[in-house]
């Protein structure tokens, strides 16, 4: 019977309890399948030591580790000698070789799978940090500080947790399809609701209209009938001037022939019957004139249009908001909505955008003396804001270039409890965002960041700008809401929808077209921006801006927030011709952010 001078178990990897494959030899002398160290060292890197699993000597740094050849020959020798076995002679020759033992190395006897190779101990734990089982001995030296579990009361607990997550599951599934199966009669419910409202409405209005008409008919007959009088009373004394100037006329002719009579009986017999009645003193020389009655009527009709005017305003600002804050909950609930957000605009479009800038006149005198750099445009805006407040008809505002449009009737508030009756939280817009622009907290916070978010391409996303929209169109009734800031820099304003997006120009730029307005701080103090003109304002820096919008009546101010007031910034009068999306833009510094505060 052939033997062999090595003993198969001497050439055991420690770690894998198999034959050594690509033997490395460690500096202590021990020795490891090159893979199996190397994975071993890989999991310990954090630790910036390198050990022998079996000897516990460290090495620092890192061995650089090489095949052993002369295991390798070793290795090869024994597999030989054993494909070799034993002679055929030798009555143990017939016996086969056990399956194991078949093969390129042969099956080496080994302490159990089960138990661990440096302390032969049963493997009964698990390191949840090296994902490995261990024993005893392992958790208290190898592995002090890991989170080590057994894994069968491991298994118990998942399986625990397990069975109470997949109930929860199928509970939130249960109340998905119960929800799912009432959606229709749901909507049909509130489709039917709709068109009663909208039949309701076109009753309304049409009540509303034969109101109007019904006093444009009683206006119209009033005034041709007080048209006639006027007419007939006019004729009747024409007729009686007429017939005063013909008995006028006769009596100067009786008086002339007076003249003529010589003899004194005579004179005095015809003048007695000549008619003595001074006529000229009862004669009504004064012509009546219609334009009392016309400058009262007119005054009368005027203050008729501006109520009907006020009461139409003020019905659909409210009938704006209820539907858009209806919307607004819904879309934050997560609820679909299928009634949408107003986009229409009451007024008729205008043709031409006009605008006027005002800053607070108050703030600028405060301000004056600790900011003596101000430009002497500042100044001009002053005076133009305290004209403004002085006459009824508005001078243009030469910072802007565009002729100003003045709304006295409606002005925005003045305090912050006033502007909270308006009160809405927008929600940012994740079609719209720059790729570098991260949304959280429920799409109420926007970040800039450095890694590109992979957003998926949306006709509605800024390519080149840095910027992001709201969802919500903003139209007819007043909106308030406000946002805090961090960073160096930071624009908050308002866009129409059709603003470009992917243009690299001004045209897609926030507030430098006039698809947008907006509000600027560059460090050092605040602007207002639109159509690419620059307003410089006088107010100290705040990191929470309020943002007071009336499409309808075309009044836009900006406030700067602190303790529960509000200071006015600058205030916009201009005409909207259409729905606005709040918008922000983010300039450099990678962590700047913008968040639309939840307001109570």
């Amino acid at each position: 019977m052939a033997t062999t001078a090595w003993a198969p178990e001497a050439f055991a990897c420690p770690i894998c309890l198999d034959i050594l494959k690509d033997p490395a030899t460690l500096p202590c002398g021990h020795s490891y399948c090159l893979l199996c160290i190397q994975k071993h060292w890989d999991r310990t890197a954090t630790k910036g030591s390198y050990e022998c699993p079996q000897c516990r000597q460290h090495f620092n740094p890192r061995p650089v580790l090489a095949k052993s050849n002369v295991l390798m020959e070793a290795l090869e020798k024994l597999r030989l000698s054993r494909q070799d076995g034993p002679d055929s002679s030798d009555p143990a020759g017939s016996s086969e070789a056990p399956p194991s033992q078949t093969g390129l190395y042969p099956s080496l006897p080994s302490s159990s799978p089960h138990l661990c190779p440096l302390h032969q101990q049963v493997l009964d734990l698990y390191c949840c940090d090296d994902k490995q089982c261990i024993c005893d001995e392992c958790s208290i030296i190898g592995h002090k500080g890991h989170q080590v579990v057994r894994p069968d009361e491991e298994q118990q607990k998942i399986q625990q947790e397990l069975i109470n997550t997949s109930a929860r599951i199928q509970g939130s599934i249960a109340d998905r399809e119960k929800l799912l199966q009432s959606l229709p009669q749901v909507s049909q419910a509130h489709k039917r609701s709709l068109q009663q409202l909208l039949v309701d409405s076109q009753t309304v209005f049409a009540d509303v209209l034969k109101s109007v008409e019904l006093s444009h008919s009683q206006v119209l007959e009033l005034l041709q009938t007080h048209e006639k009088s006027a007419s007939s009373r006019i004729e009747t004394q024409t007729y009686s001037l007429q017939q005063e100037i013909i008995s006028l006329n006769k009596k100067q002719e009786e008086l002339k022939r007076l003249d003529s009579i010589q003899d004194p009986i005579t004179f005095l017999n015809t003048f007695m019957a000549v008619d003595s009645k001074d006529q000229t003193e009862n004669t009504v020389m004064g012509i009546w004139s219609p334009e009392s009655v016309i400058s009262g009527v007119r005054l009368c009709l005027d203050a008729y249009r501006e109520a009907a005017q006020n009461l139409t305003k003020t019905n659909l600002a409210s009938i704006f908001r209820v539907v858009n804050d209806a919307a607004a909950q819904a879309h934050s609930s997560g609820q679909p909505c299928d009634g949408g957000l107003i986009s229409s605009n009451p007024q008729p479009p205008s043709q031409h955008t006009v605008t006027e800038v005002k800053s607070d006149s108050t703030t600028q005198r405060q301000n004056a003396s600790a900011k003596p750099d101000v430009k002497p445009k500042v100044q001009a805006s002053s005076t133009a804001t305290q004209e403004h407040h002085k006459k009824p008809a508005c001078a243009s505002a030469h910072q802007v270039g565009a002729s100003a449009s003045c709304s006295v009737s409606n002005p925005a508030p003045k305090t912050r409890e006033e502007m909270l009756k308006f009160r809405i939280e927008p929600t940012l817009d994740h079609n719209s965002a720059f790729r570098h622009i991260r949304l959280s907290d429920g799409y109420r916070k926007a970040t800039l960041c450095a890694e590109n978010q992979n957003y998926p391409v949306h006709p509605d996303r800024f390519v080149y700008w840095r910027q992001v929209m709201c969802l919500e169109p903003l139209a007819g009734s007043p909106y308030y809401w406000e946002v805090e800031w961090t960073g160096q820099r930071m624009t908050i304003g308002v866009a129409y929808r059709d603003m470009k997006r992917s243009a690299s120009d001004d045209s897609s730029r926030l507030g430098h077209n006039p698809q947008s307005w907006s509000l600027y701080w560059s460090g050092k103090a605040f602007s207002m921006w639109h159509d690419g003109k620059e307003t410089t304002l006088v107010c100290p820096k705040a990191k929470r801006i309020g943002v007071y919008l009336d499409q309808q009546t075309g009044v836009l101010a900006f406030y700067r927030v602190s303790h529960n007031q509000v200071q006015e910034i600058c205030c916009v009068h201009t005409r909207f011709d259409g729905p606005l999306f709040p918008s922000f833009r983010f300039w450099t510094g990678v962590g700047s952010s913008v968040t639309i505060c939840e307001l109570n």
